[in-house]
């Protein structure tokens, strides 16, 4: 019986291999989106409140879906290889520059990327292929996140938090 491409073993390796690195990808872009975006939530609150940023949201919400979708291109292009060099920096020894121009890029990228992807969400799941990726990745991003919530390591991670954060509230509660 002749194999056909999808049973050949060459591609069975590969599918394993970019779900690993899909999956690293997804998992590194989700701990940093929850570390970075919780404490600046908020701020982005309070922003979005601003006159400006509601007529703004006004705009987005009536954009028709491709229009949308290069309003959410545009910044993506700019903004996502700053993150890449600041990668590339701190793997080459620019340690402190990296990690600057990292929470640079990841705060800048929250404050137009993430506002225009919420404001325009309904206009771009009108975009059936875009909608069908969105969905993949927040599969994708719910089962890495589900076997890293299972190892030992993040239960290790999650209870020195929990204690370090008992902690905090003790002392802030006693200096009182």
């Amino acid at each position: 019986m002749p194999s056909t491409p999808s049973s050949h073993p060459a591609i069975a390796v590969l599918r394993v291999i970019v779900r690993v690195i899909a999956t690293v990808v997804v998992v590194v872009w989700s701990v940093f989106d929850e570390v970075l975006f919780r404490p600046l939530r908020p701020v982005v609150a309070w922003l979005s409140r601003l006159g400006v940023f509601e007529t703004i949201g006004r705009l987005i919400a009536r954009t028709p879906p491709y229009g949308v979708l290069v309003l959410l291109a545009v910044p993506f292009v700019l903004i996502e290889p700053l993150k890449v060099l600041a990668l590339y920096w701190i793997a080459t020894g620019l340690f402190i520059r990296g990690v600057l121009l990292l929470i640079f890029s990841y705060v800048l990228s929250i404050f137009t990327l993430d506002r225009i992807y919420h404001t325009g969400h309904t206009q771009l799941m009108k975009i059936v292929w875009f909608a069908r990726i969105m969905g993949w990745v927040g599969n994708l991003r719910d089962r890495a996140f589900g076997w890293v919530k299972a190892t030992p390591a993040w239960h290790a991670a999650a209870a020195a938090a929990r204690a370090v954060r008992a902690w905090f509230r003790n002392l802030v509660s006693s200096a009182r």
